[in-house]
């Protein structure tokens, strides 16, 4: 991983920035202050960004390459799209990472560290700690909706098997 601070005024990095939908109301400037509150950080292909079970407090936007997201070693997502964020629950909670994560190919992130959000609670700090919030709950709000789904498939498949079963049992 290498800190790449030679991107904070790049034009490039607030392109990219300014093209995340939910950061296209913030001026330059704004964007450039939220640069400042993070880090940009760039990981090689195979290097871990998350390692399940470490403490984390960091949040991370997606913006450029590509990141597999696995849980007890077992692949959960990967993520391809400029925007995305990932390490949002340790966060939120303060607590130990859920997944790992790895850069599939050269990958830039921007890491947001949670102390940050409401420790000097100015115009831009609120705004700023509105979009990652509001950002959780859109990531949550669908992760809960696939998992809804996943479950009621489950729930029917379990039928169809208990309903074979006892087909069975009763021949």
């Amino acid at each position: 991983m290498q800190e790449t601070d030679h991107l904070r005024n790049n034009e490039k990095v607030l392109r990219i920035l300014r093209e995340i939908d939910q950061f296209t109301t913030f001026s330059s400037e704004d964007i450039l202050s939220f640069l400042e509150a993070g880090k940009l950080l760039e990981y090689e292909k195979n290097e871990d960004i998350l390692i399940e079970g470490q403490n984390g407090f960091h949040v991370y936007f997606l913006l450029a390459g590509e990141v597999r997201i696995t849980k007890d070693g077992k692949e959960v997502k990967t993520l391809r799209r400029t925007g995305e964020l990932f390490g949002e629950m340790g966060f939120m909670e303060g607590a130990t990472k859920a997944a790992s994560v790895t850069a599939l190919q050269k990958t830039l992130v921007l890491r947001l560290d949670s102390a940050i959000i409401g420790k000097n609670p100015d115009a831009k700090e609120l705004a700023l700690g509105y979009t990652i919030y509001r950002l959780f709950c859109e990531v949550l709000a669908d992760r809960l909706r696939v998992t809804t789904e996943e479950n009621v498939k489950l729930k029917k498949e379990i039928k169809k098997l208990a309903a074979k079963v006892t087909t069975k049992k009763a021949s």
